[in-house]
């Protein structure tokens, strides 16, 4: 069940993906990234918080899963700007 809603996550980043004006920068820089994304189902904003990414649709912060496809999209599509380990992924270890 978790891993075909895995795979939705992912394929529906790959369609944000293609549609880059869904992305809207509001602010960034070396302290901060913050990214409103124009979703399928709204918009949601996906900050840059602690070297995570962090957003405030209800797949990601109220059923506490922890990834959504906004957060996968921006840590792709702003790769440059977002470290490694923004987006913590169901079954991986933790950090050490």
């Amino acid at each position: 069940m978790l891993q075909s809603h895995l795979h939705s996550l992912i394929a529906k980043a790959h369609r944000y993906q293609e549609e880059p004006e869904r992305f809207e920068r509001i602010s960034g820089g070396e302290e901060a990234l913050r990214v409103r994304v124009h979703g399928a189902n709204g918009d949601h904003e996906v900050d840059l918080v602690d070297g995570r990414l962090l957003c405030d649709c209800d797949g990601f912060a109220h059923r506490g899963e922890g990834i959504c496809a906004h957060v996968l999209a921006v840590e792709y599509h702003f790769r440059e700007e977002v470290p490694d380990g923004a987006v913590e992924w169901p079954f991986s270890a933790p950090a050490v």
